[in-house]
């Protein structure tokens, strides 16, 4: 008898769970995949695909809370300046053809996995993210709303306080964070947003060749942003606007603020920088005394370097770690979560 009512509360316990947690029918969550690759491939600039970013961008500013990812985003907080761009596309297929059938906190998940599926169409090494997709995440009450309870990480902050970050948000470990942080592959910083300017990549150490057909290297998940600060080492700081400083190479002194867009070169910003180099900021607008080549004031490598190396040197490799990584980070919720539906449920015909 006891056994019993273990198992009939154990049984009401699921139920009762089940029912305050949204499980996608087979059916809805096919549609929606379909419907969010169609909307990420309506937004074309020339070769790159601005959804592609704007997505994985979202989705790791959403899970950045003490609920993590769900559904919910802060759009007064400086912080998260120009996620408003892809959440109200977003929201505006979730509330004509979703709410209710798929949580807000997983359909901003499965736009970030769809659209990395789609970066890496034309890569050699294929983003398989989306066959171990979980469903079953809360949103918070306001949602889409939220009031931002812990500040996204800023570009400015140095080796110590970025890798702090990733440990007391996600508990990443260092060669965690390095991986994640690899995300900067794709997409590109505007004044407007982010007070810096410019992309972390281009052509040159994009694993997909240049093509009319071919997207951007901004929008393809790859290895080459740990390219360009491994096989590049000269970087030196510039200011953007009269204030920030970001990192540009020697040669390409002049700041990207103050060219036209087809001249700017690529940046690293001091937390891109903690993937190889100590760096210690010395105002809160991240300059710093020491660079990777001075004579007199050398940045010394960081505990990330050897594993910024092994990804700069093994696409392959980083991109199967990111894809374990980026699960990690983006199942963080306060349900259990269950796998994606992989088959239309039976319907059993009554006798």
């Amino acid at each position: 008898m006891v056994m019993l009512t273990g198992i009939w509360f154990a049984t009401l316990l699921l139920t009762h769970t089940m029912a305050t947690q949204i499980i996608p029918t087979f059916e809805d969550f096919e549609r929606a995949k379909t419907d969010l690759l169609t909307l990420i491939e309506s937004v074309k600039l020339n070769r790159d695909l601005p959804m592609i970013a704007g997505c994985v961008r979202l989705i790791f500013h959403d899970c950045i809370g003490k609920d993590n990812c769900d559904g919910c985003i802060d759009h007064t907080h400086s912080g998260n300046r120009g996620l408003k761009i892809t959440s109200d596309r977003l929201d505006a297929l979730y509330d004509a053809s979703y709410k209710g059938k798929i949580s807000r906190a997983d359909f901003y998940a499965l736009a970030a996995v769809v659209a990395l599926t789609r970066s890496t169409v034309d890569a050699p090494v294929k983003y398989l993210g989306l066959k171990y997709f979980k469903v079953g995440r809360k949103d918070c009450e306001t949602s889409p709303n939220q009031i931002q309870s812990i500040d996204p990480p800023f570009g400015t902050d140095g080796t110590h306080k970025t890798f702090e970050f990733f440990k007391n948000v996600f508990g990443f470990n260092i060669r965690e964070a390095v991986t994640i942080l690899g995300g900067h592959t794709l997409g590109r910083c505007r004044l407007e947003n982010t007070g810096f300017v410019g992309t972390f990549v281009d052509e040159q150490f994009s694993t997909v060749p240049p093509g009319p057909d071919t997207l951007a290297p901004t929008s393809v998940l790859d290895n080459a942003y740990y390219r360009m600060f491994i096989d590049i080492v000269p970087w030196i700081q510039v200011t953007i606007n009269g204030t920030r400083k970001q990192w540009q190479v020697p040669n390409r002194p002049i700041p990207n603020d103050k060219l036209p867009e087809f001249e700017r070169t690529t940046l690293l910003l001091n937390s891109d920088m903690a993937n190889s180099w100590i760096i210690t900021p010395t105002d809160e607008n991240g300059a710093v005394s020491c660079t990777p080549t001075s004579e007199s004031i050398p940045c010394q490598h960081s505990l990330a370097h050897r594993y910024s190396v092994q990804f700069a040197r093994n696409n392959a490799l980083w991109v199967k770690e990111f894809t374990k990584v980026f699960a990690r980070m983006t199942e963080l919720n306060q349900n259990v979560l269950v796998d994606a539906p992989t088959a239309p449920m039976l319907k059993i015909k009554p006798y």
